[in-house]
């Protein structure tokens, strides 16, 4: 057999060192991109609670009424109601009318809720009847995101662990 000096190419071992440093590569990168999902999930249900909270004090301003958000805890999902049984008492009573209800996946769960009976009500003014948080948190990443309300202006901010 002849061999010509100058042959241009691979040889076999050569793509399977090549193909194997990129399965290594790609596997490894597949564990973080699960984290990064994780993670992302958690912002966007913290940005979903922000939005549900600024849609009841725009609704309690517009609609001269109170609105507000339950946060049911044992059943991992918030209400978004209108506050007409008992509206004095600041409370979610099973009267009300509910205008949407959103749950959390099982991957997630509320932590440290601060506000009197798991219930901020705003005010036709936009105010709030109580400062408080609440935490969305996923126990697989040990972090949360929190929503932070100001009782006197009713304005509600979002920060991450």
């Amino acid at each position: 057999m002849l061999l010509k000096k100058n042959q241009k190419g691979f040889t076999f071992i050569e793509l399977m060192i090549v193909v194997v440093i990129i399965g290594i590569t790609a596997a490894l990168a597949v564990g973080r991109f699960d984290k990064f999902l994780l993670d992302q999930k958690l912002k966007s249900k913290g940005r979903d609670l922000l939005s549900s909270l600024r849609l009841a004090r725009s609704y309690a301003v517009a609609r001269r009424a109170q609105y507000g958000i339950y946060f049911d805890i044992n059943s991992h999902q918030y209400l978004l109601f209108k506050d007409v049984v008992n509206p004095s008492s600041y409370t979610y009573d099973s009267g009300d009318s509910v205008l949407k209800t959103e749950p959390l996946s099982n991957i997630f769960s509320f932590n440290n809720c601060t506000f009197t009976n798991t219930t901020v009500i705003y005010l036709s003014t936009g105010s709030a009847s109580s400062s408080g948080s609440v935490d969305i948190y996923n126990s697989t990443l040990a972090k949360y995101v929190r929503v932070d309300i100001l009782a006197s202006t009713g304005r509600a901010r979002l920060t991450r662990s």
